[in-house]
């Protein structure tokens, strides 16, 4: 493995006496997106300004590319950083083009000419021509939002800060700045490190995702990693909306399902699990209205079977599970699958998206932990009978 083109080595800040940073470690692979998160006040931000050098840290290392002095004063050799701010912190009095050559008018001797000549191909990179001389307020937020990463890319940097980069924007504009910042790190080949709040929309877009609680950075890892993780307060801070949406489906959440898991195993015989599938999938993680009437649907048509079982347990936004008993006679599978199919089969054929619900079952004693529910990877089926299979 090679060396990280970012390293953060016990960094430690205190402001007035209060540890905010208290020995934080963290590396990051060239070309990567790194997503930091945690509660409010943590000190995220803080962090990213100690990496920009806008923030003097107090004890530890942060080394770019190898090396310690990170910024403009650090000669012409040395890595090239940009900080996007929460609130774009464009210039009122500057169109957009001027805004967006600020930094090489200030931070370097070249001609005017050449700096127009620069953002002029900047912006037609980034189709923000209609643009050029407008000013902010005359922008949208998102548009104003491209304008502050176009600033942050006019220097060419290796590395690229996002602090908060979807604060104030509406759940389509934030999917649009995620799909921005993926494609625009495959365009221009930059590394990223990006403070966000919006769980799990920024993880899709993630490599990397590290978790910083009480000054340190207590998880570090995949996104993956990150759904199948164990530690009690991470889980309420990842999955906290998946908690209010069980709690509006009158279901136990994943919190309740790792708690009993253990007795499940001990009273039941197998697990199923219920998924909904839809033909316009995008990306992130909203529930919509109509998706989740077809959840409570798909709950309500199972309830009977469920009630000579375990509760139903909220698994995600997509599933829904119960333990049961097995039945040679009656396969608890084949009766759940022919009450989710009259369900869709009782679904209008004029609708612009379809909810098609479909069920496995999975031996209990094959699964010690709930953890493996959440993986991709395919599980020891109890009965691998599809819905499509009960048509005839």
């Amino acid at each position: 493995m090679g060396t990280p083109f970012l390293e953060i080595k016990g960094v430690k800040k205190a402001f007035n006496g209060r540890v905010v940073l208290d020995g934080i470690d963290l590396t990051v692979d060239r070309g990567s997106i790194t997503t930091i998160m945690g509660k409010s006040g943590i000190g995220k931000s803080v962090l990213l300004k100690c990496i920009a050098g806008l923030v003097d840290y107090d004890a530890g290392e942060i080394l770019l590319d190898g090396q310690s002095c990170i910024g403009a004063n650090c000669g012409k050799d040395s890595p090239r950083l940009s900080y996007l701010f929460q609130q774009n912190a464009l210039f009122d009095s500057m169109t957009a083009a001027e805004n967006v050559a600020f930094p090489l008018v200030e931070t370097t001797r070249m001609r005017r000419r050449e700096i127009r000549r620069k953002v002029k191909e900047l912006f037609e990179q980034l189709d923000l021509g209609d643009v050029a001389n407008k000013y902010p307020a005359e922008m949208s937020g998102g548009m104003q939002k491209r304008v502050a990463l176009g600033r942050a890319l006019i220097t060419q940097p290796q590395l690229i800060l996002f602090d908060e980069p979807t604060t104030g924007l509406d759940p389509q504009r934030k999917n649009s700045v995620f799909t921005m910042v993926a494609d625009y790190r495959k365009r221009f080949d930059f590394t990223a490190v990006m403070v966000s709040h919006d769980i799990p929309e920024a993880l899709f877009v993630s490599d990397r995702v590290a978790w910083v609680d009480k000054g340190v950075v207590r998880f570090v890892g995949s996104p993956t990693d990150l759904e199948l993780t164990r530690d009690p307060e991470l889980v309420e801070f990842v999955h906290h909306r998946n908690g209010l949406l069980s709690d509006l489906a009158g279901q136990q959440g994943r919190s309740a399902l790792f708690s009993d898991w253990p007795e499940l195993r001990k009273k039941f015989d197998e697990f199923i699990v219920a998924t909904c599938a839809t033909e316009r999938r995008r990306p992130g993680s909203d529930l919509g209205l109509k998706r989740f009437v077809s959840y409570r649907e798909a709950v309500s048509s199972v309830k009977d079977l469920a009630r000579e079982g375990s509760s139903i347990y909220f698994l995600d936004e997509r599933h829904f599970g119960f333990a049961v008993k097995s039945k040679p006679d009656q396969p608890p599978l084949a009766q759940v699958l022919r009450s989710l199919k009259e369900l869709n089969d009782a679904q209008p054929l004029t609708v612009m998206t379809s909810y098609q619900w479909s069920a496995r079952s999975y031996r209990l004693a094959a699964l010690p932990s709930p953890s493996a529910l959440w993986t991709l990877e395919d599980l020891p089926s109890a009965d691998v009978v599809s819905a499509n299979a009960l048509s005839a």
